[in-house]
This record gives structure tokens, sequence and C-alpha cells, in this order.
């Protein structure tokens, strides 16, 4: 099902879109933030506003997602970077109309929300949802207030207030300044050449100026309830979101290692794309992957086992660490072979892990699909990859782990500058999930400079104690992700330093 909410500046569009898609479990589609993300793109870049294509490059060029913490707060990312803050700035309230009247920015904006839309069940709001990007919407709202209830909203929002309660004392030179912008941006908005502020023909009209959040929501939930009544008395069946922006919170629940939570159901025998296989658990792939998955295992195993003779401490620590669900697994990155011992310690205790791979291997021949078979799943490193965080935390909830290497790439020398890519922190949050650290030493070893067949070589590891994030003894989402990386990779190299003085001259 697809519910549109149009509306001005200010109307409450957001806030209640917001709550109705955490209540229903629908996906949260905020397209503002995303002409909003462009606007502070060309911003940020000093691009003329008024150079049209310019801007138009800036948004075909801009990688703009969504993803949602504990808490079911909402982040926008504008080419990974978090800007939900930044896109509600005043540079930002004067500039965007301009840029979302350009054709070209609505077109490419519009396409991406299309996109969107198809992932499943949403609550979509905008300014052209309804009339635009979803004319057959099944439910259709145009939610407006009075002008001065809006600058006032707008103006608490800013301050750092509930805007939703409205009831905090502001500055009234800033809400007449507010007030003066919202009533220049609903001329330009509803004068616009380009898809105009109106609301459809078939849009059911609520004014939220004297109405509470719960009281708009419950309006327009009757109507959805309406609705699904209608589709079930003709026989359709609602539309499921697979992949969601915003899920109805609920209370931990200790998940059983062994129990598989199947999210999409069995996967076809035939026709599957590597996504179709990052979507859903190992339990679901067909019984050609999985055969195909189990042969890989025991031929790597062997060989693995017979050419590096590698070996793992203190691995009951991963047996405890997985009792209720998965864990993120973070270590070090110094050759092919450390994600195969990882991998390989897992399957040997009876559980199973997936390896978080970059993307840029699908493209390299049949590598991609074979990644996909023994359950890796890619991400497109420098952005916030909804679908893979999402994927991984799928896996999490349903009992699996994730394994990560934070450093992104091999790590060929100790004078080697390194880069720590924090997405492991959000996996694990999203997930409800503990920190693993894990380090390998001598793998770097197999493979001598200068030469490109690996040796015979012993190589070892060792598993760290899990770290919580209700150990950190941080609240703010922010800090905790942050804090999480920085202890998790002083750990990962803790125990690869045990390791060197335990076994002087190896890598």
């Amino acid at each position: 099902m697809i519910v549109a909410i149009d509306g001005p500046a200010g109307s409450g569009k957001s806030t209640v879109a917001r709550t109705i898609a955490q209540r229903r479990g629908f996906i949260y589609l905020d397209t503002g933030a995303m002409y909003r993300s462009v606007t502070l793109a060309c911003l940020d870049n000093q691009v003329d506003i008024a150079d049209t294509e310019a801007v138009a490059h800036i948004a075909s060029n801009s990688t703009i997602s969504f993803a949602s913490d504990n808490d079911q707060t909402q982040h926008v990312y504008l080419n990974g970077k978090d800007v939900t803050q930044a896109i509600r700035e005043e540079r930002v309230d004067s500039a965007v109309s301009l840029v979302s009247a350009i054709p070209a920015v609505r077109e490419c904006m519009g396409d991406l929300q299309r996109k969107l839309g198809e992932q499943g069940s949403i609550v979509a709001e905008g300014r052209d949802i309804g009339t635009v990007v979803f004319p057959h919407a099944e439910v259709k709202v145009f939610l407006t207030a009075n002008a001065e209830a809006r600058a006032h909203r707008r103006a608490v929002q800013r301050d750092g207030g509930n805007a939703a309660q409205a009831d905090k004392a502001v500055s009234s030179e800033e809400e007449k300044q507010i007030l003066a912008d919202i009533e220049r941006r609903d001329k330009m908005d509803s004068t616009r050449r380009v898809a105009p502020l109106t609301a459809a023909a078939d849009a059911v009209q609520i004014d939220s100026s004297n109405l509470t959040v719960d009281e708009v929501c419950a309006k327009i939930e009757a109507l959805i309830d309406a609705k699904s009544s209608q589709n079930s008395s003709e026989g359709k069946t609602p539309q499921k979101a697979e992949i969601s922006q915003q899920t109805t919170k609920q209370p931990a629940k200790a998940t059983p290692k062994k129990k598989v939570k199947t999210t999409s159901g069995p996967m076809p025998w035939w026709g599957n794309t590597i996504a179709d296989y990052h979507a859903h658990q190992i339990p679901e792939f067909p019984l050609g992957a999985r055969i195909f998955r189990w042969i890989a295992i025991s031929v790597v195993a062997i060989f693995s086992k017979l050419m590096w003779r590698w070996t793992v401490e203190d691995r009951q620590k991963i047996v405890e660490a997985t009792k209720e669900r998965g864990v993120v697994l973070v270590m070090n990155h110094v050759s092919m072979l450390d994600p195969i011992v990882a991998y390989l310690t897992f399957v040997a205790l009876g559980l199973r892990i997936r390896p978080i791979y970059k993307d840029e291997f699908n493209d390299q021949g049949p590598l991609g699909k074979i990644l996909a078979w023994v359950g890796g799943i890619s991400v497109r490193r420098g952005t916030a990859d909804l679908k893979a965080l999402r994927n991984a935390q799928h896996t999490l909830e349903s009992g699996d782990s994730i394994l990560v290497f934070p450093e992104g790439t091999r790590i060929k020398s100790d004078d080697e500058p390194v880069t720590i890519h924090g997405g492991f922190a959000l996996m694990a949050r999203m997930g409800k999930a503990k920190v693993l650290p894990m380090a390998i030493v001598g793998a770097r070893d197999i493979t001598p400079r200068g030469h490109h067949i690996p040796h015979p070589k012993k190589v070892w590891t060792k598993v760290g104690d899990p770290i919580s994030f209700e150990e950190l003894g941080i609240k703010g989402r922010k800090e905790q992700a942050e804090a999480m990386e920085k202890v998790a990779m002083e750990r990962v190299y803790a125990l690869r330093d045990e390791l060197r003085k335990e076994h002087p001259g190896h890598f």
C-alpha cells in the first residue's frame, strides 16, 4: 500500500508520516529531506542555485539514503555523511524551493522515490507525492495548517524542541522571520511551473492547525484501515515491506542461535540475482546454492588447514557471545586468508557467519555470485548503504553473525596508513548485537614481498571478549558509535600485539 501525504512546509507532514510508518511497519519516505540534501550539496560546493544545469548535475551525482537507529530516529545521509541536522539549517530553508523547482532535479528525485516505493508498503510525504510521484496511491492526504501555526512549529524544531508538541517558548523575532519565509515558500511552491503545490483531486484534506499529532494520525490510519478492508473484500493481498526504513519498535528478545527468522520465504530455484541472496538468510537459499556452499567449505577447509595450519585461540568465546543472537565480528585484514579462517571457525562451531564485502567484487565475473552463494553481503563503501544495513540487521536478528573488516582493504605493511570504516558499529546497534574482536597474525607472511603465489606458513588467530554498547557507558547515538569503533579496533590491535609477542617475527 502507498500512503501519499502532501502539504505545505510546517504542516506536520514529516512527523505524521514518520509516526504512521513506525506504527504500521511501513517504509517512511522523506522526500523533502531528499531535496534539502541536494540543496545542501549545492551550497557546500558553492554551486550557483540559479545555474540549473549545475544543480541538476549535483542531483544526479549525489547519493541520498536513510537509516534508522534503535529508537527509530531516521537519519539522512548525503554521499555517506550524516546530514540530518544540516539540511534543517536556515540557509537550506531559504534555497530549497528554488532547487526543488528545477525540472531536472524533480525528475531525478522522482525516479529515486518511485524506486524506493517499489520496496514495499510506504508512507511518502512531500509537495507533489499524490499528484506526480505516486498518482495511483491508495490513500492520499493533503495536510495543511495556517501559516502562524506552521511557523511556530518550525521555530520550535529549529530550536531543538519537539515540533509535534510545539509548546516550547521561542524567539518572537526568529518566529516572524520563519513566518515570512514560509509565506514566501508557499507562494513559490503553489505558483511554480513544474509540479506546483496542489491537492490531488481524490485527496482527503486535513487541517492540522488545532489538532494533535495523534489526532491527525488517527484520521489517516482510519483511511488506511478502510482501504485495507476494501482491498480484502476485493481479494487483493496487501503488499508487505521487505526492507523497511522504519519498523515498529519491539522489546528486545533473545534469539536462539539456531533458530532462523524467515523474512521473505524460500527463494526460487532459478533466476535469483546477487541482491536476492543478500536479502535472504542462508537456510532460505535454493538447494543448489546450499550444496555449493558446503562443497566450497569442505574443499577450502581441507586445503587451508594443510597449507597454513591455522589455529584459533579462545574460540569458546564465540560460542558464549552468540548464545542469544549473532555478533558483529571485527578483525584486522592482511590477506585473503583472513575471512576464510573466521568463516570456517564459525562453521566448525555449528554457527553461520556472513562476510561483508565491497560491491566492486560483484562486477568481477562469477566472483560476486560465488560470494553471494556462500552467504556474503556486499556493501557500497563510502555511502550509508541502507539495503546492506538492513540485510545485516536481519541476519543478526536471525541468530547468525556478520564479519566485517573495518580497515576496508588488506594492510600489507605496518607503515601503511589505516582508515577505519565505522559502519560495523551501526550494524551492531541496529541488530542489537555485541561486537566481537578477533585478530590474525602470520597471514601476511604467506605471500612474501615480490611473490604472487602463497607459501605454506603457520597462521595464528585469537578471539577477544565481546563488547556491548551498554558497557561503553555512553548515551548519545553518535558518541556511542564512535566509542564502539574506537574500543573495538583497540582490542583487535591488542589481540594482534599479544599474538606477535607469542610468535615473534610473524605478521
